[in-house]
């Protein structure tokens, strides 16, 4: 039989990837409709033969959502798909409005919204971290009093940017004096006040079929989410046998297997604080591939592409998914944006998998839009740090 199934891409106009490709080469009859804005960096010729694209003034804009509105009520697709964290909700709110299968308006805002989020942790058998959402500056202050350092963050949303952490009632004197807009953000509930967990921020990227996890890849971050604008980035994969990565192995599973009934999710990004004491806290996670370089450390150590099967999982294209293992070694990865600038050895060694120099763009905001990236394996953990700190070494 023939296909008729009809994909819908919402798609970033900054976004290279070859959505359309993928689906076809799983489906050579789907059609694909992709929306994107005038301002797409992927020319006509890059899409797949018969693609329809749907191109927007601005792709940011509130009219946009009409157009996404009018193509899933005139053209019926089948499947809206989306991949940016930005794009979430807005593919969720045209699932909900027009019967589509995948994720719903319910389940997505649980990813996007930091107080829902906490329900998600409900259960995991790790607390999540302890919050308050000010409404004011005394109920900040009060916040400041319980928890004493305070990470202070957008409620919508799960990237890092636009955290700050406020240590004192000084420095929130001081932010709330300084600062207008962040008592406008008080004002319109928009803030979450968290305890600020000082030590170690772990992540685990995972493909999920349901409540089947098919890849778990557990890693550490070398410096907290709240210093990525001004630190390097990076990051190392756990070994496989160490107690860590088994622990957050098995809580990334439970997760899986606690999340609503036909929620429609098949990539998560989870991330968790071990306190100076060694334990455990439920940080947030996104519906979405980790960003950085999180993508290319597990195409080398795992010999897939993350982002491609999350596309044909969501699409429902991928029926006889399986559990996916390492088969390479661990890597490490490093974004150089920031922080001191990294070198490479005058004899580049073969354990240096990746490099690529870029300019950050103008205006950037992302802390992740490194000037220079670098990807690396190693035999584990340690070398993988012990090679991590030889690009740091300036000759």
């Amino acid at each position: 039989m023939i296909s008729t199934m009809h994909v819908f891409i919402l798609q970033r106009p900054q976004s290279t990837d070859r959505y359309d490709h993928w689906i076809r080469q799983a489906d050579p009859n789907a059609r694909v409709t992709v929306l994107t804005s005038a301002d797409s960096v992927r020319p006509d010729a890059d899409l797949a033969p018969g693609v329809r694209r749907v191109r927007v003034a601005d792709y940011e804009a509130a009219a946009t959502m009409a157009d996404v509105f009018r193509i899933c009520a005139t053209d019926r697709p089948d499947r809206v798909f989306a991949a940016a964290e930005e794009d979430v909700l807005r593919a969720a709110e045209a699932r909900t409005l027009f019967g589509i299968a995948g994720q719903t308006s319910p389940t997505a805002l649980l990813f996007r919204d930091r107080v829902r989020m906490k329900r998600l942790f409900a259960g995991l058998g790790v607390p999540a971290v302890p919050y308050r959402s000010p409404r004011c500056i005394e109920e900040l202050f009060a916040a400041q009093r319980q928890f004493g350092a305070l990470a202070v963050k957008p409620r919508d949303g799960t990237a890092a940017l636009g955290g700050r952490v406020l240590s004192t009632a000084a420095e929130v004197r001081r932010v709330c004096t300084e600062d207008v807009a962040l008592v406008a953000a008080l004002h319109a509930g928009a803030l979450i006040a968290e305890r600020h967990v000082d030590g170690a921020v772990h992540h685990v990227d995972m493909l999920i079929d349901g409540a089947r996890p098919l890849l778990v890849s557990p890693s550490r971050y070398t410096s907290p989410p709240h210093l990525f604008g001004t630190d390097n980035v990076g990051s190392v994969m756990l070994d496989g046998d160490s107690r860590r990565a088994r622990v957050l192995e098995e809580i990334a599973r439970k997760f899986a297997r606690l999340l609503p009934v036909e929620h429609g999710v098949n990539v998560l990004h989870l991330e968790f604080v071990e306190d100076a004491f060694g334990a455990l806290f439920a940080g947030e996670v996104t519906c979405r591939v980790g960003g950085a370089m999180v993508r290319e450390g597990i195409r080398h150590t795992y010999g897939v592409d993350i982002a491609r099967l999350a596309c044909l999982l969501s699409t429902g294209l991928w029926p006889d998914a399986a559990r996916i293992g390492r088969a390479g070694p661990p890597t490490a990865w490093l974004l150089w944006n920031g922080g001191p600038e990294p070198a490479v050895p005058v004899d580049r060694p073969t354990w240096l998998v990746e490099h690529a120099t870029a300019e950050r763009a103008e205006g950037s905001t992302s802390p992740v839009d490194g000037k220079a990236s670098f990807l690396i394996e190693g035999a584990d953990e340690k070398e993988l740090r012990s090679r991590l700190r030889a690009l740091s070494v300036r000759r």
